[in-house]
């Protein structure tokens, strides 16, 4: 290989984990919300309504995202009513809905109310507004696996009770980086529906 073709190759190498760096730090814009108190291992969020495209899917966590995630995806670039994109915000997020189901969601652009935001062409796919709510979230990073998906979970529901709080929903696993993000680089939560 001649001498200039492997300056640029060695000058790509370094630059790339720089590159996932600055993507990894970019905050992606999520849904609005209010921190009311930062507990033992949580913080206590005020959300604003979120509307959200939702599907359903049969299988284990770790096949979800691969079962899901297309339908949605097909949803925001223009499988649907009007043929185009629709913006979507941070976080993917991942609940149980029963044995061996999830209900995956992708948060849509605050921009848009429900009755704005174009129908879905695949009937599999829903869209719906969450209400206003409260939330205890705890933020990790690494992984998207379903042990440490449930650790974190179990952890937030122990600190929650300590608290006196009481659940009000599922664990929600809240995903907010590209999957090429290196796992230390990731922001993950655990968010749980709450009540006072």
């Amino acid at each position: 290989m001649p001498l200039f073709k492997l300056k640029y190759w060695i000058l790509a190498g370094m630059l790339l984990p720089v590159v996932l760096l600055l993507l990894a730090l970019v905050r992606p814009d999520g849904p609005d919300y209010a921190v009311l108190e930062r507990g033992d291992g949580f913080e206590l969020r005020a959300y604003d309504p979120v509307r959200v495209a939702e599907t359903a899917v049969d299988g284990a966590f770790a096949d979800a995202d691969d079962l899901a995630y297309p339908r949605l995806l097909d949803y925001i670039r223009g499988a649907n009513s009007s043929g185009r994109k629709v913006p979507m915000l941070a976080p993917a997020m991942q609940q149980r809905a029963g044995d061996d189901a999830w209900l995956m969601q992708l948060v849509m652009a605050k921009e848009y109310p429900l009755a704005m935001l174009p129908r879905p062409t695949n009937p599999q796919v829903d869209l719906r507004e969450l209400p206003q709510r409260l939330v205890a979230a705890r933020r990790s990073g690494g992984g998207w696996d379903e042990a440490a998906w449930q650790q974190e979970a179990e952890q937030l529901m122990d600190a929650v009770a300590r608290a006196g709080l009481e659940p009000v929903g599922e664990p929600v696993f809240a995903r907010y980086n590209a999957p090429f993000v290196p796992g230390f680089l990731r922001r993950n939560e655990v968010l749980l529906p709450v009540e006072r």
